[in-house]
């Protein structure tokens, strides 16, 4: 698909892109590569020049704008929650829309509160301005989940908040996606963000020209081009860490010490060589469920990040 502005510009130009059913796609790449013309493209905002843009095989263009929007949540950066209502009112703005009765209104909003760790009985009749900024991207973020839509789409939803804030909304946000498995277009301009929280990046060059879109793991250990590996920037071993696990074959054998701590074999290289730092002997003991695997020592850590990869590639049930 195509968007082409008045101005003179071409935002975005044969961009095409398949996302998967229940997974999140992050949308990356500089300032003004189409990133958010993108995503208003999808749930018809503005519409396309050119191509078209297919839900469960169903043609965007076919459907009535405002009905395709009531089926796709939205969340966007400044949250536009409305200030003269409550967050409680904020919250059933989409149920409203679709003729929902009082009594069902009021337990989804408290059930989404409590979803997002609100109380309800405390924030429900507070105001947004009367809120935290991470609190109201909570709000937002309930409210977009609010009729239940297969889609959510997020335009850098956490980016105008402080960065220990931003990373508890992001933990949130993998814990909540983990029990709903929304089909998630998520934009942001940070790729620490977007490793940590995508299933897929598709990371873009200017006018969304599709540099590489792979998972995190293949992206940090096979960067495709010059481009992705200068845009992954100095810190690519550090993000490495972050989502590689541990590789059985790089761990010392013998018998576990009883001075060292323990870690699941699942666990990330940063939270595994994170332990071993912590520990006297500098080793942690890997355990896989119940069965001891073996010592993780820096040798671990350097053995780990040069057998580990990633598989990439899933079955397309929703394309853009």
């Amino acid at each position: 698909m195509s968007k082409h502005f008045a101005s003179g510009s071409n935002a975005v130009r044969g961009l095409t892109l398949e996302i998967a059913d229940g997974q999140t796609c992050v949308l990356i790449g500089p300032s003004g590569c189409g990133k958010t013309t993108t995503l208003r493209m999808i749930n018809r905002l503005i519409d396309p020049d050119s191509g078209h843009i297919y839900v469960d095989g169903v043609d965007n263009l076919t459907v009535d704008p405002a009905a395709l929007r009531l089926k796709m949540g939205y969340v966007i950066q400044q949250t536009g929650l409305f200030p003269h209502m409550t967050v409680g009112d904020n919250v059933a703005t989409v149920p409203r829309l679709w003729g929902w009765d009082r009594g069902r209104i009021r337990s989804r909003v408290d059930e989404l509160l409590e979803l997002v760790g609100l109380a309800p009985d405390e924030y429900r009749a507070r105001y947004p301005h009367q809120l935290s900024g991470g609190q109201r991207q909570r709000v937002g973020f309930a409210r977009a989940l609010a009729a239940d839509p297969p889609i959510l789409l997020m335009d850098e939803p956490f980016g105008a908040v402080d960065r220990i804030t931003r990373d508890r909304l992001q933990q949130e946000f993998i814990r909540i996606q983990r029990s709903l498995r929304k089909t998630v277009v998520f934009v942001t301009h940070d790729i620490d963000e977007a490793v940590i929280v995508g299933d897929r990046i598709c990371l873009l060059k200017m006018q969304a020209e599709v540099a590489q879109y792979d998972t995190p793991e293949r992206i940090l250990t096979h960067p495709s081009s010059d481009y992705v590996t200068e845009f992954l920037g100095r810190e690519r071993l550090l993000r490495r860490m972050s989502v590689a696990r541990i590789d059985t074959g790089s761990l010392e054998r013998g018998t576990p010490r009883h001075d060292e701590p323990r870690i699941a074999l699942s666990s990330t290289l940063t939270a595994a060589f994170a332990a071993a730092l912590a520990s006297p002997t500098e080793r942690v003991a890997v355990y896989d469920g119940d069965r001891y695997a073996g010592a993780f020592t820096a040798t671990s850590l350097l053995e780990s990040l040069r057998r580990e990869g990633g598989e990439g590639g899933e079955q397309v049930a929703a394309g853009v």
